[in-house]
C-alpha cells in the first residue's frame, strides 16, 4: 500500500511539474511593415477573470516573447504606444509542452488628435551596441530650434557660448548628413547648423564606436544628422521667421510629402548677422632682445548666408530604392576692424591701423544612391555617388597711418596698404558599394569598397601701395599657392554577432592614400609625392544588464587627414605681428581610442556615464613661434597627447511638466611636443551644459539653460573659463500649429571676457576680448499638412497600467528603446 501511495504522489508531482513548464512564445509585428515592436506591454489574464493580470512582461527588441503558464485558458492583451489594444485568447491543454502563437499583427490607432490624452513622455535616448540616438522629434523645443540649439541637448556633445561643437571634448570629428560624410557641415558646422530648423530632424545619432562601414576619419567620433523622411502618403511641412536685438534676422522653411512610389523632403535657411563692436587687447613679452608688444583694438562684422537642400526618391518596389539629393551652403562674412600698436625696448615703433576684410564659405554637395534590398529581411546592397565641392575664398586691405618708427623696426612706412585675396577651395568625388547580410537572427556580416578623389587648391593675388609712387602695385614675395591631391581606396568587414544578452561588433578597415602636393612660393615650386596605408580595427562588446540598461565597451583607431584649411600655405597677414599659415606638409593623424559605457533610458530617468581613454603619437598640433618680432601660427605633427576623460548625461521628467536634463564631462590630458621636450602642458578640462523646461496649461513652456566651460589643454595656450546662460518662453497657438518663442542671452552680462596666454621659447602673449553677448531673440514657426502622420507615437490615451514591470524591477512600454542591438 504504501508503495503503491509513494508512486502515486510521484505521479502527480511529476505532472504537475511537467504542467507548469508548458512555454507560450510568439512576436509582437506592426501590420504596416512587418517589423518587430519592441518593449510592447503584455498582460495575461485568465479567461474567467479578464481583469485581474496574472502576468506581466515585455517583447523583446525584435519583437517576440516567451512566458511559462499552467494549463488552462487565458488572454492575452497586448499594448504598444501608437497601436490599438489587442487581445488574444489562449488555451493551454494539459497535454501540451509549448503552445506558439505566430506572428502577431497590431494596427496604427486611428483616434482623432483631438482625443489624444497623454501621460506618459517617451524617452530621449537610445542606446544601439556602436552609438547613441538622440529623439529630435520629441524634443519640446525643437519646432522653434536650430540644429545647433538642438546638439547642446545631445548626449556626448557640447556647445559653447562661442557655438565651438565639441564631441566628448574634442573639435576633431567628423558630422554626416543622412549617414554619409558632409565636408559642407564639417569645415562650417555652427554657420550650417544654425540655418537648418531643429523640426527638419529626426534623430541625432552619436556614434562613440564607429565600425568598419564608416570612414576611419573624424577622430572624435561620429555626429550624424538624420533628417525627416514622411513614410505616408501626404505632406506636411512648416515656415518660420526669427529676429534679435543685434539686428540678425532670417527665415526657414521645410517641405516633406510622399505620392504613391515618390517621397520628396526639402529645407531651406537664411540668416543675416549682426556682430556689435567688441574690444580686444594683445599683449607679448619678449626676452631675446627684450621687447614689450601692446596692441589695443575694436571689430565689428555682419555677414549672412543661405542654405538649401532637397531630397528625392523612388521606391518602384518593395525591393528596390532610388534617392537623389542636392544642397548648397554659402555664407559671407564682413568685419572692420581697427587697432592702435605701441612696441616698447628692442623694436620700438608705434602706429594705427584698420582693415576691411570678407571671408567667403560655403559648399555644394550632390549625391546619387540605388538600394537593392531581398528576400532575407535586412540584406542590403547600396551603390552611391557623391560630389561635393567648398570654397573657403577670403581677402582683405589694411592701411598704416600715423607710422611712428625712429629706428626703422617695423614694417611698413606711414601711409601704406596692402591687399591680399585668396581663392581656395576642393573638389571631392566619391563612388562606394556597400553590403549588408543579417544571415540569421545571431550572426551578420557586411563589407564595401570605397573609392576618394580629392582636388584642392589655394591661389593667392597680393598687391601693395606705393607710397612714394602712389600706385598700386603686384607683391611676389607674399606668393604661396597650392595644388594638392588625394586619392584613397579602401574596403572593409565586419562581423556581427547578438544573442541572448550580448552582442558583439567587430571589423578591419584598409585605407590607401596617394597624395600629391605642389607648394609654389616665391622661392621656388616644391613637388611634393607621398602615400601611405593604415589598417583600421574596430571592436565593441555590449552586455545587456536589463530591459533598460546596457554596458557597451569599444576599441577603434581613427585617423585626421588634413584638410585645405590646414594645409593652405597661404599666409594671413592682417596683422603683421601675428601671421597665420598652414602646413602644406603635414601627415595623417592617428589616435587609438578605448571606451567603457554605461545606459540606462526609461520613459522618466535617461542616464548615460562614459570613460574613455586615447592616445596619438603624431597629433596634428597647432604651434606658436617668434621669429624677427612677428608670432607665427601654423601646425604640425609633433603632438603627442594621451587623454583620460568621463562623460555623463542625464535627462530627468518625474511629471509631464518638468524636463531637466545635464550633459558634460571632465578630460585630463597630457599633451608634449616630439621635436621640443620644453613643450609639454597637462591638466584638466571640463564642461556641462543643463537646462530645466516647465509645461503648463494652454501649451505654454518657459526654460533655463545654462554651460559652464573650462580651458581646453594645448600644448602651448590656456583658455579662461566662461559660462553662458539663456531663457526661453514658447507658447503654442492654434491647435499646436503655430509657436511663438522668445530667447533672451546672457539677460544679466552686456559682455563676456575670454582670454588666452600662449607661451613659447623666449615669449609670452596674451590676447582678451570683451564680446557683447546680451540680446533678445524672437522666433515663429508655423506647421502645416498632415499631422497625424508626424504624431502617431501618441494617438493612444497613455495612463499608468500602460507601463508594466517587469520581473527585475525595470519599467516597460511600447516606447522604451532597443537595447544593444546591430
Amino acid at each position: 500500500m504504501r508503495p503503491t501511495f509513494v508512486l502515486l504522489l510521484s505521479i502527480l508531482f511529476s505532472t504537475t511539474l511537467w504542467a507548469e513548464s508548458v512555454t507560450v512564445r510568439g512576436k509582437l509585428i506592426s501590420a504596416s511593415d512587418q517589423k518587430g515592436l519592441p518593449y510592447a506591454t503584455i498582460s495575461v489574464a485568465r479567461e474567467a477573470a479578464p481583469a485581474t493580470a496574472v502576468k506581466k512582461l515585455a517583447t523583446q527588441e525584435n519583437g517576440t516573447f516567451s512566458t511559462s503558464l499552467d494549463p488552462g485558458k487565458y488572454v492575452f492583451t497586448f499594448y504598444f504606444v501608437g497601436m490599438d489594444q489587442m487581445e488574444k485568447p489562449v488555451e493551454i491543454g494539459p497535454s501540451q509542452k509549448s503552445v506558439d502563437m505566430g506572428e502577431i499583427e497590431m494596427r496604427e490607432s486611428s483616434t482623432e488628435l483631438d482625443e489624444i490624452s497623454v501621460t506618459a513622455q517617451a524617452p530621449l535616448v537610445k542606446v544601439d551596441i556602436d552609438k547613441l540616438t538622440y529623439n529630435a522629434k520629441d524634443d519640446p523645443e525643437s519646432s522653434t530650434s536650430s540644429v545647433l540649439d538642438l546638439l547642446r541637448k545631445v548626449p556626448l556633445v557640447t556647445v559653447d557660448g562661442e557655438d565651438e561643437i565639441q564631441l566628448k571634448g574634442s573639435t576633431n570629428f567628423k558630422i554626416y548628413l543622412n549617414g554619409k560624410p558632409s565636408n559642407m557641415i564639417t569645415s562650417n558646422p555652427s554657420q550650417v547648423l544654425k540655418s537648418m530648423p531643429a523640426n527638419s530632424v529626426k534623430d541625432v545619432e552619436v556614434i562613440t564606436d564607429p565600425g568598419a562601414k564608416y570612414d576611419a576619419e573624424g577622430i572624435g567620433g561620429i555626429i550624424n544628422i538624420v533628417t525627416d523622411k514622411r513614410a505616408d502618403d501626404g505632406y506636411s511641412g512648416s515656415v518660420g521667421v526669427h529676429g534679435d536685438t543685434f539686428g540678425g534676422y532670417g527665415g526657414n522653411a521645410y517641405l516633406a510629402t510622399k505620392y504613391d512610389k515618390f517621397g520628396f523632403t526639402g529645407n531651406a535657411g537664411y540668416y543675416n548677422f549682426r556682430r556689435p563692436a567688441s574690444e580686444s587687447s594683445f599683449y607679448r613679452e619678449e626676452t631675446d632682445p627684450a621687447n614689450i608688444l601692446s596692441l589695443n583694438g575694436t571689430n565689428k562684422g555682419k555677414g549672412g548666408g543661405l542654405y538649401l537642400s532637397g531630397a528625392l526618391s523612388y521606391e518602384p518596389d518593395t525591393l528596390n530604392l532610388f534617392n537623389l539629393s542636392a544642397s548648397r551652403f554659402g555664407g559671407e562674412y564682413n568685419s572692420i576692424g581697427v587697432q592702435n600698436a605701441i612696441s616698447k625696448g628692442a623694436r620700438p615703433h608705434s602706429y594705427d591701423t584698420r582693415t576691411n576684410s570678407t571671408s567667403q564659405y560655403g559648399g555644394m554637395n550632390l549625391s546619387a544612391d540605388y538600394q537593392r534590398n531581398f528576400k532575407r529581411k535586412g540584406e542590403m546592397l547600396t551603390v552611391s555617388y557623391r560630389f561635393e565641392r567648398n570654397p573657403n575664398d577670403s581677402e582683405y586691405e589694411s592701411e598704416y597711418d600715423h607710422v611712428i618708427d625712429e629706428q626703422e623696426t617695423f614694417y611698413y612706412p606711414d601711409g601704406y596698404r596692402m591687399k591680399s585675396v585668396n581663392n581656395a577651395g576642393g573638389n571631392e568625388h566619391t563612388g562606394q558599394v556597400d553590403y549588408v547580410n543579417p544571415l540569421n537572427g545571431k550572426h551578420s556580416i557586411e563589407g564595401g569598397v570605397k573609392y576618394i578623389f580629392r582636388d584642392n587648391s589655394s591661389e593667392g593675388d597680393h598687391t601693395l601701395f606705393d607710397v612714394e609712387e602712389g600706385i598700386w602695385k603686384p607683391d611676389p614675395r607674399r606668393k604661396n599657392d597650392l595644388e594638392h591631391q588625394q586619392k584613397i581606396t579602401s574596403g572593409y568587414a565586419g562581423y556581427g554577432y547578438k544573442t541572448g544578452k550580448v552582442g558583439m561588433k567587430v571589423g578591419l578597415r584598409a585605407e590607401h592614400t596617394l597624395q600629391d602636393i605642389h607648394f609654389m612660393s616665391a622661392a621656388q615650386d616644391t613637388i611634393v609625392k607621398t602615400h601611405f596605408f593604415d589598417l583600421v580595427p574596430s571592436a565593441t562588446l555590449s552586455w545587456q544588464l536589463g530591459m533598460t540598461r546596457t554596458l557597451r565597451g569599444g576599441y577603434n583607431m581613427r585617423i585626421s587627414r588634413p584638410g585645405i584649411w590646414v594645409l593652405n600655405p597661404y599666409v594671413n597677414d592682417v596683422d603683421p605681428n601675428n601671421i597665420s599659415y598652414g602646413n602644406p606638409r603635414l601627415d595623417a593623424e592617428q589616435q587609438h581610442n578605448f571606451n567603457i559605457n554605461y545606459g540606462s533610458f526609461s520613459q522618466k530617468l535617461n542616464f548615460n556615464a562614459t570613460v574613455s581613454y586615447s592616445f596619438a603619437q603624431n597629433a596634428v598640433t597647432s604651434y606658436s613661434f617668434i621669429e624677427n618680432g612677428v608670432t607665427h601660427n601654423t601646425y604640425d605633427n609633433i603632438g603627442r597627447n594621451h587623454t583620460v576623460g568621463t562623460n555623463v548625461y542625464l535627462s530627468w521628467t518625474p511629471t509631464q511638466m518638468i524636463r531637466t536634463y545635464l550633459n558634460g564631462g571632465i578630460n585630463y590630458t597630457d599633451i608634449q611636443s616630439t621635436e621640443n621636450s620644453e613643450l609639454r602642458n597637462s591638466g584638466f578640462s571640463g564642461r556641462a551644459f543643463g537646462g530645466l523646461t516647465f509645461t503648463f496649461p494652454k501649451d505654454l513652456r518657459v526654460g533655463v539653460n545654462g554651460g559652464l566651460f573650462s580651458s581646453r589643454v594645448q600644448l602651448q595656450t590656456k583658455q579662461s573659463p566662461f559660462y553662458h546662460y539663456n531663457f526661453n518662453v514658447m507658447k503654442s497657438l492654434f491647435n499646436k500649429k503655430l509657436d511663438v518663442s522668445l530667447y533672451a542671452q546672457s539677460l544679466f552680462s552686456k559682455y563676456r571676457e575670454f582670454s588666452s596666454t600662449t607661451t613659447g621659447d623666449g615669449f609670452t602673449q596674451k590676447n582678451k576680448f570683451l564680446n557683447p553677448m546680451r540680446s533678445l531673440n524672437l522666433s515663429v514657426t508655423y506647421r502645416f499638412g498632415d499631422l497625424k502622420s508626424s504624431m502617431k507615437r501618441v494617438q493612444r490615451t497613455i495612463s499608468n497600467d500602460d507601463v508594466m514591470q517587469n520581473q527585475d524591477g525595470s519599467s516597460q512600454g511600447g516606447t522604451a528603446p532597443p537595447q544593444g542591438g546591430n
